[in-house]
């Protein structure tokens, strides 16, 4: 019987996640080495953090997971228990994954677990930095908003410096603002943009990222996406928040509550099939869809463009890059005739309010992503330059 890699294919990680995890298993060496390690969390973080354990030459790991579904399962080489089996060994720690960790702490600390000596949770604080930059006075020039391609990179990368790190560089960090969370969608943006115009900081140009995997229909609906802790800090310092906006909050809050179905592949045959594969479906579920035009982002795009009419405020929406080459070897013209008929959707909004699209699907080869054979998004250190080069000359002609 085949066993099910529940496994996401992480080529790229948060820079802030890594910095994180680097510390936390420098602090903790004594008790690795006499330890198993338990991630609680068989989902995406706690995959990155099964690369991170590789990468310190560590894997004596087992992972668990409340979803049950998962039991009997793995993530690559490790296998995937019911949190009811962690107490079989005495010498076993539990690492949480997951990023909203409190009602898993809750659940083991009344089972008799204790904080930072049975089980342990890695701390970012991105939602603390990116408060911090909301909060941020600056001369108001550019606004840029946008999603995890703006914080990670490629753990091969030979310059760990974000794409928010190179544009900052390029053009003055007095004039720049960007704020970028992993998962966000266009309504996620809509309210924030709103929020900073609330705060007394209207942009002269606001850029955005309109990103085709959250427009599928169902991504926005990932309790993953909803950041309900982040989106409540936002609310309560905004002054005069609008309706909406709080409306909003009750939203992800209910959508950050829901079972998450995630998007994995059974492994079988030979890696470089089982590659392919993950990497076809990864394509048709996130480019290859057919794109409708009353999804909730399209609809809150139009929002952004609006209201950003109505306050004097330019607006540059932008597509980021795709991995194209790779698409077209696996799909041949079908990738292209399907992606441009979404994206041409796309433009049709933007320019029905006047404005333009930057369209940057294709700026990049394949060789300028973190891993040319997989679908992930993010650039490398080279592409990342070449993005910024190309970001940073239309927002100089804006």
């Amino acid at each position: 019987m085949e066993t099910t890699n529940y496994a996401w294919p992480v080529t790229s990680v948060d820079k802030g996640d890594y910095e994180a995890f680097s510390s936390w298993f420098d602090e903790h060496q004594d008790m690795l080495s006499n330890n198993q390690i338990v991630i609680w969390g068989a989902g995406i973080r706690g995959t990155e953090f099964a690369m991170f354990f590789r990468r310190k030459k560590y894997s004596n790991i087992v992972f668990a997971d409340s979803n049950s579904q998962k039991w009997g399962g793995c993530i690559d080489e490790f296998p995937i228990i019911s949190p009811e089996e962690i107490s079989d060994e005495e010498a076993r720690k539990i690492l949480i994954s997951t990023e909203n960790s409190a009602d898993i702490e809750k659940q083991l600390e009344e089972k008799g677990y204790r904080k930072e000596e049975d089980f342990f949770v890695i701390k970012t604080f991105l939602y603390e930095k990116y408060l911090t930059e909301f909060q941020r006075k600056y001369d108001n020039r550019f606004l840029i908003m946008g999603d995890c391609e703006f914080s990670t990179i490629a753990i091969n990368d030979s310059d760990y410096s974000t794409l928010s790190d190179m544009i900052l560089e390029k053009v003055d960090r007095k004039q720049t603002k960007i704020l970028a969370m992993h998962g966000m969608g266009l309504r996620a943006y809509y309210n924030i943009f709103m929020a900073q115009v609330a705060s007394g900081m209207k942009p002269e140009s606001l850029l955005v990222m309109v990103n085709l995997d959250t427009l599928t229909g169902m991504q926005h609906l990932l309790p993953r996406s909803q950041h309900a802790e982040l989106i409540k800090m936002i609310y309560d310092i905004t002054p005069d928040a609008p309706e909406e906006f709080k409306e909003y909050l009750q939203i992800v809050n209910e959508r950050s509550k829901k079972i998450q179905v995630e998007f994995f592949t059974t492994q079988s045959g030979k890696e470089k099939a089982t590659t392919e594969a993950k990497s076809k479906n990864y394509f048709r579920l996130n480019y290859l869809y057919r794109l409708n035009p009353e999804v909730e982002g399209l609809i809150y795009l139009d929002k952004i463009l609006r209201e950003a009419l109505q306050m004097g405020i330019k607006v540059l929406p932008f597509i980021p890059p795709v991995n194209y080459e790779l698409a077209q070897m696996l799909f041949g013209e079908k990738f292209r005739c399907r992606y441009d008929e979404n994206i041409r959707k796309i433009q049709k909004i933007v320019q029905n309010r006047g404005w333009d699209l930057l369209d940057l699907s294709y700026s990049l080869t394949a060789d300028m992503f973190a891993e040319p054979t997989t679908p992930d998004e993010t650039a490398n250190d080279i592409g990342r330059k070449r993005l910024t080069d190309i970001m940073t000359d239309r927002m100089q002609k804006m």
